[in-house]
């Protein structure tokens, strides 16, 4: 939506998901339970054990496009999905010859100040909830409780959340939000190649650390 178009930029998450893992090699990597797990990566990841056996591994690194565009294509990219199958293999080396079934992705809606919104406006009838910042799962629940009471007029302690009427500013207009964004995922992902490498924690004090803070 045009009036809209600033308040989000689409960045990817991407994921592969390995075959079924026999009990051998759940033991081998002492994943005993379904806990879902992530590292301190600042490009971040995430990787769940599914209920037929298998891995998911999901994370960003897909190429932020001018303009903010959303297509169907985007939610493959062969790099990062390749990137993800060795951080796998990183993760557990016992498992360096398993085999992948799948990869796909999807957009996330990335607020600039990483705040979601949910509001409603009586006088035009229209109502927006947005910016969930890859924690869509949870936040679509709220949001639509959210929304049940702002529209039908009932004060809660729902209504009362800061989510509510929150306005975060403007992306950056073209072509400094590509520049900033692009820079911004190739930096942290030197940061956190760096990191793995010497084991030296980020400052939090760079450029790409302060631009992608919130």
């Amino acid at each position: 939506l045009k009036p809209l178009h600033r308040q989000l930029v689409p960045l990817w998450s991407l994921i592969v998901l390995t075959e079924p893992l026999d009990d051998a090699a759940w033991a081998s990597i002492g994943w005993a339970n379904r806990e879902v797990v992530a590292s301190t990566r600042l490009s971040i990841d995430y990787l769940s054990r599914t209920e037929d056996g298998r891995i998911t591994f999901g994370g960003r690194g897909a190429p932020y496009r001018f303009g903010s565009p959303i297509r169907p294509e985007y939610d493959l990219h062969g790099p990062t999905h390749e990137r993800l199958r060795g951080f796998v293999r990183a993760w557990f080396p016992a498992l360096r010859d398993v085999r992948f079934t799948h990869a796909w992705g999807g957009p996330l809606g990335m607020p600039r100040d990483w705040h979601p919104t949910v509001a409603f406006d009586p006088v035009t009838g229209i109502a927006t909830a947005r910016g969930y910042v890859g924690h869509g799962v949870a936040m679509t629940n709220l949001a639509g409780r959210i929304l049940t009471d702002l529209v039908t007029g009932t004060r809660s302690p729902l209504t009362e959340l800061p989510v509510v009427g929150h306005r975060s500013r403007n992306w950056e207009p073209e072509p400094l939000r590509y520049v900033g964004v692009r820079y911004a995922q190739w930096a942290l992902g030197r940061l956190d190649d760096k990191v793995a490498r010497t084991g030296v924690p980020p400052t939090g004090r760079s450029l790409a650390e302060r631009i992608a803070s919130h």
